[in-house]
């Protein structure tokens, strides 16, 4: 396989890649250890280092402080491989919207607002149809 560069690959801003290794160890298997490796291009000039590991760190404050509510919520997205990509986008989209909406705090199970939109039709589309998003 040949390597190819940012702008063979319509990268035309990378000027810099980051590789971070992240290594842990599960609750219920502590003895064997884990690890994944990301590679991030950037547009960041390679001798902006503490500026890109920064925004790495940034980027994955973001997915941590959404993971709870996607995964440990009846969605189980972690779980879920769709073959068609445009009906993963959708999905995700939605998602992302009803999110959005749903007015609960950090921490605070989703399920109970599943069941109370599910069970309450009426308020689920006044929800859907009144809120503003929950920044």
């Amino acid at each position: 396989m040949e390597a190819i560069s940012p702008v063979t690959a319509g990268l035309f801003g990378a000027r810099s890649a980051v590789i971070v290794q992240r290594d842990w160890r599960e609750k219920k298997d502590p003895q064997t250890p884990k690890s994944h490796t990301r590679i991030f291009l950037s547009s960041l000039l390679e001798e902006e280092k503490s500026r890109s590991t920064s925004a790495v760190r940034g980027h994955w404050s973001v997915e941590n402080r959404n993971h709870h509510k996607r995964d440990a919520s009846a969605w189980q997205e972690d779980h879920h491989r769709h073959r068609r990509p445009k009906a993963a986008l959708n999905l995700a989209l939605t998602r992302n919207a009803l999110l959005a909406i749903i007015p609960f705090e950090q921490g605070e199970p989703l399920a109970q607002y599943f069941e109370l939109y599910h069970r309450h039709p009426a308020k689920a589309l006044n929800l859907i149809l009144n809120a503003r998003p929950v920044l």
